[in-house]
């Protein structure tokens, strides 16, 4: 069953007298339970397509279905769509507010959505990144750049979403933590039967990770790869 499918997306941003072509014309469809990337340089326009499935991008044109349900641009995501959907952003010290524990951080979303045990929840999560319970007492700058993704990773996980949306989730991390966090997320794919949508332009990241991808350049998709061509390093070649 396809939990994404998405038909000739276009997105555009105002710039000078005109628009900026983000992204024109991509069409591509992801499975429940697979990890599904996409591979370009900076500026290509992976990023954005991930921020219009994560209802952060709301100006686009085209059509998507998204766990079964039919986007429309310009809509907010609610109820159980902004629970299914989560995303894991790039800077893990951006995405955590510096004044507040990671106990506010972790618990301000189960509040939103009428959740109780909120302790017990929280302390899981942390339990199932890594850490110990005792992380959330702690602020942002008392965490290590590796702890602070894997706390950006337990609150994505916290409302028990049915897709995660990956954002460069490594590229700020140092190399030995990078696998880390990588086998990290495999094993809560596994564990969890999540789907995975990874933006990322580290060909070794891709082929760690994914069934098939897809490169992007100039907002357009020009190759796709199975898991036989991401294992050939074909997609490190093009």
């Amino acid at each position: 069953m396809a939990l994404i499918e998405i038909e000739n997306l276009q997105v555009s941003f105002p710039q000078g007298n005109g628009h900026k072509i983000a992204v024109e014309s991509v069409s591509f469809g992801v499975e429940a339970g697979e990890t599904f990337s996409m591979i370009g340089a900076s500026g290509c326009g992976k990023s954005t397509v991930l921020r219009v499935l994560a209802g952060l991008q709301r100006e686009w044109r085209g059509e998507i279905r998204l766990l079964g349900q039919t986007l429309q641009p310009q809509q907010r995501f609610t109820g159980q769509l902004r629970r299914d959907v989560q995303m894991v952003f790039q800077d893990p010290y951006a995405s955590l507010h510096p004044q507040h524990q990671i106990a506010r951080t972790l618990g301000e979303p189960l509040k939103i959505h009428g959740e109780k045990h909120i302790t017990a929840r929280i302390d899981e999560a942390l339990r199932q990144v890594g850490l110990s319970a005792a992380t959330a007492q702690r602020y942002p700058h008392q965490l290590s750049g590796g702890q602070r993704q894997r706390v950006a990773i337990a609150r994505a996980l916290l409302l028990r979403p049915k897709l995660l949306l990956l954002d460069e989730p490594t590229s700020a991390l140092d190399m030995s933590v990078q696998a880390e966090i990588l086998n990290l997320l495999n094993h809560l794919k596994r564990e969890h039967g999540m789907t995975y949508l990874l933006v990322s332009h580290d060909g070794d990241v891709i082929a760690h990770m994914s069934e098939r991808a897809a490169l992007m350049e100039n907002g357009h998709i020009v190759q796709y790869y199975d898991r036989a061509a991401l294992q050939a390093g074909e997609h490190m070649r093009d």
